[in-house]
Protein backbone atom coordinates (compact mmCIF):
# COMPACT_ATOMS: atom_id res chain seq x y z
CA UNK A 1 0.00 0.00 0.00
CA UNK A 2 1.44 3.34 -1.07
CA UNK A 3 -0.03 6.63 0.17
CA UNK A 4 1.10 9.98 -1.26
CA UNK A 5 0.42 13.23 0.60
CA UNK A 6 0.76 16.65 -1.06
CA UNK A 7 1.86 19.37 1.35
CA UNK A 8 2.44 23.09 1.00
CA UNK A 9 4.61 25.42 3.03
CA UNK A 10 2.88 28.71 3.79
CA UNK A 11 3.36 31.83 5.85
CA UNK A 12 2.16 31.22 9.40
CA UNK A 13 -1.54 32.26 9.26
CA UNK A 14 -1.35 33.26 12.94
CA UNK A 15 0.72 36.32 12.06
CA UNK A 16 -0.80 39.52 13.52
CA UNK A 17 -2.41 41.58 10.73
CA UNK A 18 -0.33 44.59 11.77
CA UNK A 19 2.88 42.64 11.00
CA UNK A 20 1.87 41.64 7.48
CA UNK A 21 3.71 43.41 4.65
CA UNK A 22 4.11 42.90 0.93
CA UNK A 23 7.41 42.79 -0.91
CA UNK A 24 8.57 45.82 -2.86
CA UNK A 25 7.17 44.44 -6.13
CA UNK A 26 3.76 43.78 -4.63
CA UNK A 27 3.88 40.16 -5.80
CA UNK A 28 3.63 38.44 -2.42
CA UNK A 29 4.40 38.62 1.30
CA UNK A 30 7.70 40.17 2.34
CA UNK A 31 10.35 37.74 3.53
CA UNK A 32 11.01 37.27 7.22
CA UNK A 33 7.74 38.69 8.56
CA UNK A 34 6.63 35.34 10.03
CA UNK A 35 7.70 31.67 10.23
CA UNK A 36 6.91 29.24 7.42
CA UNK A 37 4.71 26.27 8.38
CA UNK A 38 2.86 23.36 6.78
CA UNK A 39 -0.67 24.32 5.78
CA UNK A 40 -2.91 23.01 8.57
CA UNK A 41 -5.22 21.02 6.29
CA UNK A 42 -2.16 19.32 4.79
CA UNK A 43 -1.13 18.34 8.32
CA UNK A 44 -4.59 16.79 8.72
CA UNK A 45 -3.96 14.84 5.51
CA UNK A 46 -0.60 13.63 6.86
CA UNK A 47 -2.24 12.49 10.08
CA UNK A 48 -4.98 10.59 8.24
CA UNK A 49 -2.37 8.83 6.08
CA UNK A 50 -0.47 7.78 9.20
CA UNK A 51 -3.67 6.46 10.78
CA UNK A 52 -4.48 4.44 7.65
CA UNK A 53 -1.03 2.86 7.69
CA UNK A 54 -1.26 2.08 11.39
CA UNK A 55 -4.69 0.47 10.99
CA UNK A 56 -3.51 -1.62 8.03
CA UNK A 57 -0.28 -2.62 9.75
CA UNK A 58 1.76 -1.95 6.61
CA UNK A 59 2.29 0.57 3.85
CA UNK A 60 4.56 3.36 2.69
CA UNK A 61 3.89 7.10 2.84
CA UNK A 62 5.46 9.66 0.53
CA UNK A 63 5.26 13.43 1.04
CA UNK A 64 5.68 15.74 -1.93
CA UNK A 65 5.77 19.53 -2.10
CA UNK A 66 6.22 22.31 -4.66
CA UNK A 67 8.14 25.09 -3.00
CA UNK A 68 11.26 27.14 -2.41
CA UNK A 69 14.35 25.72 -0.72
CA UNK A 70 12.75 26.56 2.64
CA UNK A 71 10.05 23.97 1.94
CA UNK A 72 12.65 21.37 2.93
CA UNK A 73 11.74 22.29 6.52
CA UNK A 74 8.11 21.35 5.88
CA UNK A 75 9.19 18.03 4.40
CA UNK A 76 11.48 17.43 7.40
CA UNK A 77 8.45 17.94 9.62
CA UNK A 78 6.57 15.32 7.60
CA UNK A 79 9.53 12.92 7.94
CA UNK A 80 9.57 13.52 11.70
CA UNK A 81 5.93 12.41 11.76
CA UNK A 82 7.24 9.11 10.30
CA UNK A 83 6.60 9.64 6.62
CA UNK A 84 8.94 7.33 4.68
CA UNK A 85 10.03 9.46 1.71
CA UNK A 86 9.98 13.16 0.80
CA UNK A 87 10.30 14.95 -2.54
CA UNK A 88 10.67 18.67 -3.26
CA UNK A 89 9.78 20.16 -6.64
CA UNK A 90 11.70 23.39 -7.21
CA UNK A 91 9.21 26.23 -7.45
CA UNK A 92 11.90 28.42 -9.00
CA UNK A 93 11.33 26.48 -12.22
CA UNK A 94 7.65 27.48 -12.13
CA UNK A 95 7.64 31.16 -11.10
CA UNK A 96 3.93 31.78 -11.75
CA UNK A 97 1.62 28.94 -10.79
CA UNK A 98 -2.15 28.75 -10.62
CA UNK A 99 -4.12 25.78 -9.29
CA UNK A 100 -4.37 24.11 -12.70
CA UNK A 101 -0.62 24.34 -13.27
CA UNK A 102 0.04 23.06 -9.75
CA UNK A 103 -2.12 20.00 -10.41
CA UNK A 104 -0.34 19.33 -13.68
CA UNK A 105 3.06 19.41 -11.98
CA UNK A 106 1.95 17.13 -9.15
CA UNK A 107 0.46 14.68 -11.64
CA UNK A 108 3.78 14.57 -13.51
CA UNK A 109 5.62 13.98 -10.24
CA UNK A 110 3.26 11.18 -9.31
CA UNK A 111 4.19 9.45 -12.54
CA UNK A 112 7.79 9.22 -11.35
CA UNK A 113 6.86 7.61 -8.03
CA UNK A 114 5.94 3.98 -7.39
CA UNK A 115 2.22 3.44 -8.17
CA UNK A 116 0.07 5.10 -5.52
CA UNK A 117 -3.06 3.60 -4.00
CA UNK A 118 -4.29 6.87 -2.50
CA UNK A 119 -3.38 10.52 -2.97
CA UNK A 120 -4.25 12.83 -0.08
CA UNK A 121 -4.39 16.65 -0.15
CA UNK A 122 -5.63 19.20 2.33
CA UNK A 123 -9.13 20.46 1.64
CA UNK A 124 -7.62 23.86 0.78
CA UNK A 125 -4.40 25.73 1.36
CA UNK A 126 -4.06 27.87 4.45
CA UNK A 127 -3.01 30.95 2.49
CA UNK A 128 -5.26 31.13 -0.62
CA UNK A 129 -8.12 28.83 0.49
CA UNK A 130 -8.84 27.91 -3.11
CA UNK A 131 -9.59 24.21 -2.64
CA UNK A 132 -9.20 23.50 -6.37
CA UNK A 133 -5.94 21.53 -6.64
CA UNK A 134 -7.28 18.13 -5.46
CA UNK A 135 -10.13 18.15 -8.00
CA UNK A 136 -7.85 19.29 -10.84
CA UNK A 137 -5.34 16.65 -9.84
CA UNK A 138 -7.97 13.90 -9.91
CA UNK A 139 -9.00 15.07 -13.38
CA UNK A 140 -5.39 14.99 -14.58
CA UNK A 141 -4.97 11.44 -13.28
CA UNK A 142 -8.49 10.31 -14.23
CA UNK A 143 -8.98 8.95 -10.70
CA UNK A 144 -12.12 9.09 -8.54
CA UNK A 145 -12.22 12.06 -6.17
CA UNK A 146 -13.92 12.64 -2.80
CA UNK A 147 -13.80 15.97 -0.97
CA UNK A 148 -13.93 16.92 2.72
CA UNK A 149 -12.89 13.51 4.04
CA UNK A 150 -12.28 13.30 7.80
CA UNK A 151 -11.30 9.63 8.19
CA UNK A 152 -10.26 6.76 5.91
CA UNK A 153 -10.38 3.00 6.37
CA UNK A 154 -9.17 0.33 3.95
CA UNK A 155 -11.48 -2.65 3.49
CA UNK A 156 -10.15 -5.21 1.05
CA UNK A 157 -9.48 -3.42 -2.21
CA UNK A 158 -11.79 -0.49 -1.36
CA UNK A 159 -11.42 2.75 0.55
CA UNK A 160 -14.16 3.67 2.99
CA UNK A 161 -14.19 7.45 3.25
CA UNK A 162 -16.01 9.19 6.11
CA UNK A 163 -17.04 12.71 5.22
CA UNK A 164 -19.41 15.34 6.52
CA UNK A 165 -22.22 16.59 4.32
CA UNK A 166 -25.01 19.11 4.82
CA UNK A 167 -27.18 16.30 6.16
CA UNK A 168 -24.63 14.78 8.54
CA UNK A 169 -21.95 12.12 8.23
CA UNK A 170 -21.77 9.74 5.30
CA UNK A 171 -19.45 6.92 4.24
CA UNK A 172 -18.38 6.58 0.63
CA UNK A 173 -16.72 3.48 -0.83
CA UNK A 174 -14.36 3.87 -3.77
CA UNK A 175 -11.76 1.75 -5.50
CA UNK A 176 -8.03 2.44 -5.60
CA UNK A 177 -6.30 4.49 -6.82
CA UNK A 178 -8.19 7.59 -5.70
CA UNK A 179 -7.73 11.23 -4.71
CA UNK A 180 -9.19 12.67 -1.51
CA UNK A 181 -9.10 16.09 0.09
CA UNK A 182 -8.93 15.96 3.88
CA UNK A 183 -10.69 18.34 6.22
CA UNK A 184 -10.02 18.99 9.88
CA UNK A 185 -11.68 16.85 12.53
CA UNK A 186 -11.13 16.17 16.22
CA UNK A 187 -9.81 12.71 15.34
CA UNK A 188 -7.19 13.81 12.80
CA UNK A 189 -5.36 16.53 14.69
CA UNK A 190 -1.67 16.23 13.68
CA UNK A 191 0.52 14.39 16.15
CA UNK A 192 3.56 15.98 17.78
CA UNK A 193 6.78 14.27 16.62
CA UNK A 194 9.05 12.73 19.23
CA UNK A 195 12.56 14.09 19.76
CA UNK A 196 14.11 10.92 18.34
CA UNK A 197 11.95 11.16 15.21
CA UNK A 198 13.01 14.80 14.74
CA UNK A 199 16.66 13.73 14.89
CA UNK A 200 16.15 10.86 12.45
CA UNK A 201 14.31 13.15 10.02
CA UNK A 202 17.45 15.26 9.55
CA UNK A 203 19.41 12.18 8.50
CA UNK A 204 17.04 11.30 5.67
CA UNK A 205 17.59 12.43 2.10
CA UNK A 206 15.03 14.69 0.44
CA UNK A 207 15.02 14.28 -3.34
CA UNK A 208 14.78 17.53 -5.31
CA UNK A 209 13.18 17.50 -8.76
CA UNK A 210 13.45 20.20 -11.42
CA UNK A 211 11.13 20.95 -14.31
CA UNK A 212 13.46 18.99 -16.58
CA UNK A 213 13.26 15.98 -14.26
CA UNK A 214 9.49 16.03 -14.66
CA UNK A 215 9.57 16.62 -18.40
CA UNK A 216 7.81 19.98 -18.02
CA UNK A 217 8.66 23.45 -19.32
CA UNK A 218 9.06 26.40 -16.98
CA UNK A 219 7.91 28.83 -19.66
CA UNK A 220 4.86 30.80 -18.46
CA UNK A 221 4.86 29.08 -15.08
CA UNK A 222 3.85 25.59 -16.18
CA UNK A 223 3.86 25.64 -19.94
CA UNK A 224 0.70 26.70 -21.76
CA UNK A 225 -1.54 25.35 -18.99
CA UNK A 226 -1.20 28.29 -16.60
CA UNK A 227 -4.45 30.22 -16.96
CA UNK A 228 -4.09 33.04 -14.44
CA UNK A 229 -1.55 35.82 -14.21
CA UNK A 230 -0.95 37.85 -11.07
CA UNK A 231 -0.31 41.52 -11.71
CA UNK A 232 0.06 43.01 -8.25
CA UNK A 233 -1.24 42.77 -4.68
CA UNK A 234 -1.96 45.68 -2.43
CA UNK A 235 -3.12 46.21 1.15
CA UNK A 236 -6.30 48.32 1.07
CA UNK A 237 -6.61 51.39 3.23
CA UNK A 238 -9.64 51.15 5.44
CA UNK A 239 -11.30 54.23 6.93
CA UNK A 240 -13.94 53.88 9.63
CA UNK A 241 -16.50 56.39 10.84
CA UNK A 242 -18.79 56.04 13.81
CA UNK A 243 -22.13 57.80 14.22
CA UNK A 244 -24.12 57.65 17.43
CA UNK A 245 -27.86 57.03 17.26
CA UNK A 246 -29.87 59.25 19.60
CA UNK A 247 -33.48 59.19 20.75
CA UNK A 248 -35.50 59.05 23.93
CA UNK A 249 -37.02 55.64 23.19
CA UNK A 250 -36.22 52.45 21.33
CA UNK A 251 -38.74 53.40 18.64
CA UNK A 252 -37.14 56.82 18.08
CA UNK A 253 -33.64 55.29 17.89
CA UNK A 254 -34.86 52.65 15.46
CA UNK A 255 -36.47 55.30 13.23
CA UNK A 256 -33.29 57.38 13.22
CA UNK A 257 -31.22 54.30 12.40
CA UNK A 258 -33.47 53.50 9.44
CA UNK A 259 -33.21 57.09 8.19
CA UNK A 260 -29.40 57.04 8.36
CA UNK A 261 -29.18 53.66 6.60
CA UNK A 262 -31.54 54.88 3.91
CA UNK A 263 -29.43 58.02 3.51
CA UNK A 264 -26.37 55.85 2.98
CA UNK A 265 -28.38 53.72 0.51
CA UNK A 266 -27.74 50.60 2.56
CA UNK A 267 -31.45 49.89 2.58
Amino acid sequence: MHLVVCIKQILDPEIPPSDFRLDSAGRGPAEGIAPQVISIFDENALEVALQVREAAGEGRITAISIGAESAVDALRKALSMRVDDAYLIRQADFPALDTFGTARILAAALGKLPPADLLLCGRESGDWYGGQVPAFLAAQLDWPYTALVAAIRKTGSEWNLRRQSDDGWETIACSAPAVVSVTNDAQNLPRIPKVRDNMLAFRKTITVWTAADLGLTSESGCGPNTRLKTERFYIPTVSRQCQMISGDSVVQRAEELVEKLAGLRVI
